[in-house]
Order: C-alpha cells, then sequence, then structure tokens
C-alpha cells in the first residue's frame, strides 16, 4: 500500500481544491511529475513519504508508468484516466494491493490528488509539480 501512494504517486494541499481548478484531459497527464505535498487525514506527512524529495512518476502516452524515489523505490504499471470524472486509476505490476484511484484537478503547474474507492487511500491527498 505504501508503495502505491507514491505511485501517486506521489501530492497534498485540501485547500487547493476550489482554486482556480481547471478540467484535465488525459495527453495533459503524460508527463514527469515531481512529488510535492503529502496530506493524510489533513497532517503534512511529506517528511516521512518523500525524506529525500526525489519522488517523482511519469505517465506516459502508451498509458504506462514508472515511478521512483525514496523511501519506497521502482514501481511500473498501467495508468487511465476517466475524463468524465477525473479519476485517475494507476494498475501496479507489484501486484492489486498497490492499485490505487485518486480524483485529480489541476491548479496552475501542478495537479492536486485526492484518493478515492479505498477506505486508506481516501486519508492521503497529494501534490505533484511539473
Amino acid at each position: 500500500m505504501k508503495r502505491m501512494l507514491f505511485s501517486m504517486l506521489a501530492a497534498s494541499l485540501i485547500t487547493i481544491f476550489g482554486c482556480g481548478e481547471t478540467t484535465l484531459q488525459s495527453d495533459q497527464l503524460v508527463r514527469k511529475w515531481e512529488m510535492g505535498t503529502i496530506m493524510q487525514n489533513g497532517q503534512d506527512v511529506s517528511d516521512q513519504h518523500n525524506p529525500e524529495n526525489n519522488r517523482w512518476i511519469e505517465l506516459k502516452a502508451d498509458g504506462t508508468f514508472v515511478s521512483d524515489g525514496d523511501p519506497y523505490g521502482r514501481n511500473t504499471g498501467k495508468w487511465s484516466y476517466d475524463e468524465t470524472t477525473s479519476e485517475l486509476f494507476l494498475d501496479s505490476d507489484a501486484g492489486e494491493g498497490d492499485d490505487s484511484y485518486w480524483t485529480i484537478s489541476s491548479t496552475g503547474d501542478q495537479l492536486v490528488l485526492k484518493g478515492a474507492r479505498s477506505e486508506f487511500t481516501r486519508e492521503f491527498s497529494m501534490v505533484w509539480k511539473k
């Protein structure tokens, strides 16, 4: 589950939601994203989940992703994005326990991800930066 957190990846400040957010299309997600702030139940846990400030995820045009960084290491898999619901699905090669769903919004050059569908991921929000 912790690896999944990065494969989200990575990113987040709940207060960013609603502040100039825009609707995203799948092609806007294709790039390498650096992990920023990670919030768990409203508390900043970035130092625990990204202690070296080196975590990232790359969402590729072919529908695959690669993520890496301390303390969870490399992860790979497939991703998909539902533009209607703004929901990102990360299907980890590490197994079903690392799969995750995230609701995404965009503010400027940042993505804000809020955990969806599972009790565990709903505790988290993250910010990813271009």
